[in-house]
């Protein structure tokens, strides 16, 4: 596909992603941003546009798969951002806030309990908010292996959190 055969196709193209995007409930500048991306996308493509059947739903899909990065990436919020000052605001009881900072206490020492690898990958991720290929090159692993070791870690840590819970 040449340049000007994807000009007269881009413009629809674009009106599809928005609209895939405000369907799937973004607001408008994230709609936007995504169709950006999905046009960018499609422009590194054009040269093999040709095998797909249907652009249309190439660009659903596209447009689908990058909000859903775009949500991720928004809804990663450190485990430490919040304070006990915080935290004591908004708690009613003085026995609420002794319950609540022995809790987060808690929750710290299990955290430093991790086998170290784990800890490092959840403390680069959540605290430092640093993304996988970040993680891996600093630890010297994969960035599937600092996948891994996150959902190893949260694991852990719910497994704890159950025990807790039901002691």
């Amino acid at each position: 596909m040449d340049e000007q055969e994807f000009e007269k196709i881009a413009v629809a193209l674009r009106k599809k992603a928005i609209a895939t995007c405000l369907g799937c409930g973004a607001d408008a500048m994230q709609a936007e941003d995504v169709a950006q991306d999905v046009l960018l996308r499609l422009w590194q493509m054009r040269d093999t546009l040709d095998r797909y059947r249907s652009l249309d739903a190439l660009v659903v899909v596209m447009a689908r798969n990058n909000l859903a990065s775009l949500h991720r990436k928004e809804r990663n919020v450190p485990i430490m951002s919040v304070n006990n000052k915080q935290l004591q605001s908004q708690l009613i009881t003085p026995d609420e806030s002794l319950i609540s900072s022995q809790e987060v206490a808690w929750l710290n020492e299990a955290i430093k309990r991790l086998p170290s690898t784990q800890y490092a990958v959840l403390h680069m991720r959540q605290v430092e908010c640093r993304d996988y290929d970040e993680i891996a090159h600093r630890l010297g692993i994969e960035s599937s292996t600092a996948r891994s070791l996150l959902s190893r870690a949260r694991i852990k840590l719910l497994e704890e959190i159950k025990k807790r819970n039901t002691l």
